[in-house]
């Protein structure tokens, strides 16, 4: 199983031989195979057949797949190389914090009482009861007068 990183950036390298066909016209990809997502990555073989393949962090896979090496020479292709791969972190850390179970640990508890100034609401003014135009002696000349007040 191949390790690929999702911190790091990942560098594929391999050896290659071709019989029949020409290393200076060949090229060389990694296909990685995700459950969601394939990637392809093209590398550079040089005149000594050494495959070279950079790869970036690969934080957008999820979990593991297959990665395939891919050949193509003089119009052949060719692909000498599969494996599963898992995904890993270059770095992680592990924390475990340990508790004192023997040891009683007392609280130190304060209180506090704050005064806050009641807020005072407006007083009403207390009206007397209304009289009824009855009890008024509100007359209908009365009425017109202020009618004609408030139309102005």
């Amino acid at each position: 199983m191949y390790t690929l990183y999702t911190d790091k950036n990942n560098i594929f390298e391999c050896d290659i031989q071709l019989e029949g066909a020409s290393l200076s016209q060949a090229f060389a990809r990694v296909i990685v195979e995700g459950n969601d997502l394939n990637l392809v990555f093209d590398g550079k073989i040089n005149n000594d057949g050494n495959c070279r393949i950079e790869m970036p962090k690969l934080n957008m896979l999820k979990e593991g797949g297959e990665m395939k090496l891919e050949v193509i020479a003089d119009d052949m292709y060719f692909n000498p190389w599969n494996s599963d791969f898992e995904l890993k972190k270059s770095k992680s850390v592990t924390v475990e914090v340990k508790q004192p179970t023997d040891k009683v640990i007392k609280e130190n508890r304060a209180t506090v009482k704050v005064n806050i100034p009641k807020e005072r609401k407006p007083q009403r003014k207390v009206s007397q009861p209304k009289k009824t135009i009855k009890e008024s002696n509100f007359t209908k000349q009365d009425l017109k007068k202020l009618l004609l007040k408030l139309r102005s």
